[in-house]
């Protein structure tokens, strides 16, 4: 079973020098997020020049030798055209075949799976048959751009994730690795200057890359890892290297090349601290032995597999379901699967694969109306998310949980997390969420009657959307969030403006899909709005939690002498919550 969506399955190791522990990071890389996350992953040696990623798993001489790979693939495919053949080489099929499991038991993982794509069969021709293999002439006569999209497609619809070992520098096979095959990079640098310098070109090469070079696939996404950076000894040159080279980075932020909600420590978010002990053979830092589950290298390198597994199930974390982004569809999940997944991650271990699934749960129990289920789910998540700096993800379950509690009455409650969610959105830029939290609390600030409270909100909503250029797609969920907090404020002219707004460009994308998605959303909002505030006050006015919302005056004026049940008062805050440790 996939557990990753089309878009998002493969990730490309690349560093403009050598000798950063590129390979060597993506080996750990690949077997955790086999071992710990039970994700089915390919591990690619595309570095053609130089393998040897097959020595990280243990490979025997002779089954590199007998094995045929990479390089093999490309040459039956010019063979093939060359000689006008009617039909793809047999490799093209058999190149699955060619996969070697990692099975054992010093080096494969004991969850999900792992398997290996070699550069080529590393027998004593394989120097000869690399030097007679030319790149531009395989491109320009023999259709190498859709040999490789052929290989592409082979490997991502057989994999959860695939991950290339890319070669260094500025090659030909560099430029297929980072530009055209790729859903996601992560570029290695050493902390000096001309390491970095040329990573931040490579960076801009990318981000400036035409469209059709990238098989109209989107820009991959891009993590900044700095790699071999001393704990101890020099330590304070590493620290003044970091003070230094900071700008370059956030130039890079404000260019686009890379995103500052990767990056929420700037650039050294992803450090790879250089450990000694660890540079005399080729390993994988597995649990057991002499390996210190504690050693900063073996930190860093969970650190940066959660990134990239948060990344690769964002969609298991939606911001809001009928707020998603118009896309391929996503793998529905009812509440009992998803439960199953949720024990199996706890089995392994894998804390932040349960909290995604906890977040998708606490929805699906959201949808089932078993509301007071999903509030323990999300609790449980959030905990987890700020227990592993996972922030965008903390960012959207507390804003997840602040719209289920106002949606049972919780009023207080609601308000309390949706302010923090704002809080930490704006601190890492992650503008969706944040807007999508002040439009639910200004709805319901307007029906508490904090008029002047409204009005600011709005218009940070409406900040937030200036900051988006006019043909930028996230612009169009930014409207639409607009639409719902002005209609749900009872401002119904600068709604059809904003609608107007919004359905304008919606068709200026060209997609008929599109343009359908987000009139059906309208729609849809159109009739949400008078519901969510009624509902929530029959709720209040029930008795269950709070006190009659008409006194929205006392409450604003002396918040900590507001009235409050019973219940009410027993409840823990939401803050508290979403600190404690997960159940």
């Amino acid at each position: 079973m996939i557990f990753t969506e089309p878009n998002r399955r493969l990730i490309t190791f690349y560093s403009y020098k050598g000798g950063v522990g590129r390979t060597m990071a993506l080996a750990n890389v690949a077997y955790r997020l086999a071992n710990t996350h039970g994700l089915n992953v390919i591990a690619v040696d595309w570095d053609l020049e130089a393998p040897g990623l097959h020595r990280f798993f243990g490979l025997s001489p002779d089954v590199a030798r007998s094995t045929s790979g990479i390089l093999d693939y490309f040459i039956a495919w010019r063979d093939a055209v060359t000689r006008n053949a009617p039909e793809p080489p047999p490799e093209v099929e058999r190149v699955l075949d060619w996969l070697i499991p990692i099975t054992d038991k010093q080096h494969a993982p004991s969850f999900g799976s792992l398997r290996m794509l070699l550069a080529g069969r590393l027998d004593t021709t394989y120097g000869d048959r690399l030097a007679g293999f030319h790149w531009q002439d395989f491109y320009s006569r023999t259709e190498g751009s859709a040999a490789v999209e052929t290989l592409r497609e082979k490997l991502v619809e057989n994999a959860d994730v695939v991950l290339i070992d890319s070669r260094t520098g500025l090659t030909d096979t560099g430029g297929i690795c980072t530009i055209q095959v790729p859903d996601g990079l992560v570029l290695l640098t050493a902390p000096n200057h001309q390491s970095l310098e040329g990573t931040e070109r490579v960076a801009r090469a990318i981000a400036g890359a035409p469209e059709k070079e990238r098989a109209g696939r989107e820009k991959p996404r891009v993590w900044l890892a700095v790699s071999r950076v001393p704990l101890v000894e020099e330590s304070y040159l590493a620290d003044e290297w970091f003070g230094h080279h900071n700008r370059l980075f956030e130039k890079g932020v404000e260019e686009g090349l890379w995103l500052k909600e990767d990056h929420p420590d700037g650039i050294r978010t992803h450090v790879l601290p250089h450990r000694a002990r660890w540079g005399f053979e080729e390993r994988v830092l597995r649990e057991g032995g002499m390996v210190d589950p504690k050693d900063p290298l073996v930190l860093a390198y969970e650190q940066l597999t959660g990134t990239l597994l948060r990344w690769l199930r964002k969609e298991s974390v939606p911001l809001t379901p009928s707020l998603a982004a118009p896309s391929a569809p996503s793998h529905q999940k009812d509440v009992a699967s998803l439960q199953a997944e949720a024990v199996a991650a706890e089995r392994r271990g894998d804390t932040l694969g349960l909290a995604i699934t906890l977040h998708g749960l606490a929805d699906e129990l959201r949808k089932a109306k078993r509301y007071e289920e999903g509030i323990r789910k999300l609790e449980q998540a959030i905990g987890i998310f700020l227990s592993r700096g996972a922030y965008p993800e903390h960012a959207r379950a507390l804003q997840k949980l602040g719209e289920l509690l106002l949606s049972t009455g919780r009023i207080d409650e609601g308000e309390e997390t949706l302010r923090k969610s704002i809080v930490i959105a704006r601190q890492i830029d992650e503008r969706l969420v944040e807007a999508a939290a002040l439009a639910f609390l200004a709805i319901t600030r307007f029906f508490r009657g904090a008029e002047q409270e409204v009005a600011d909100l709005l218009l940070r909503l409406e900040t937030i959307e200036s900051r988006f250029s006019v043909n930028d797609p996230w612009r169009l969920q930014i409207l639409l969030l607009r639409n719902f907090a002005l209609l749900g404020t009872g401002r119904k002219e600068l709604a059809a403006e904003v609608s107007h707004q919004l359905m304008s460009a919606a068709r200026e994308t060209g997609s008929i899909e599109v343009e359908k998605v987000f009139s059906n959303l309208l729609h849809e909002f159109s009739d949400l709005v008078p519901k969510f505030p009624n509902a929530a006050a029959r709720r209040a006015r029930s008795g269950k939690l709070e006190s009659d919302p008409s006194r929205s005056t006392t409450r604003e004026q002396d918040p900590p002498t507001q009235r409050r049940t019973g219940r009410e008062r027993a409840s823990r805050s939401t803050i508290k919550r979403s600190g404690s440790r997960p159940k």
